[in-house]
């Protein structure tokens, strides 16, 4: 079967198939055209392609990010990302600001 995907592309899997999307990185592809993904908080896991998408987060993209005051997730709104793409400024919807990685992020 034939992927979109090649390993090394920077995705968006839907962690346990669930709403959430979390960015990682393709590390291989199988047969059966599932996608084998590294993500950003160090967790691993096998999803179907139907599963994975291009990263697609820009300065303006709506996500969830881990706020480091309390450890748990609210809604933001990224300010700014690094050329890198991994390192991020959001701005929570209380007005906080805050600096974080694309591995204390998600979307929905």
């Amino acid at each position: 079967m034939i992927s979109d995907f090649t390993p090394g592309d920077w995705v968006l899997g839907q962690w346990q198939g669930g709403r959430f999307w979390f960015p990682g990185v393709v590390h291989s592809l199988g047969e059966d055209g599932s996608v084998a993904i590294q993500y950003d908080d160090g967790t691993s896991e096998i999803r179907p392609a139907s599963q994975v998408k291009r990263y697609d987060w820009t300065v303006g993209s709506r996500i969830d990010a881990i706020w480091s005051g309390d450890g748990q997730w609210y809604a933001a709104t990224i300010l700014e990302a690094d050329p890198n793409g991994a390192n991020l400024k959001v701005r929570f919807d209380d007005g906080i600001e805050e600096e974080t990685v694309t591995g204390r992020c998600r979307s929905e």
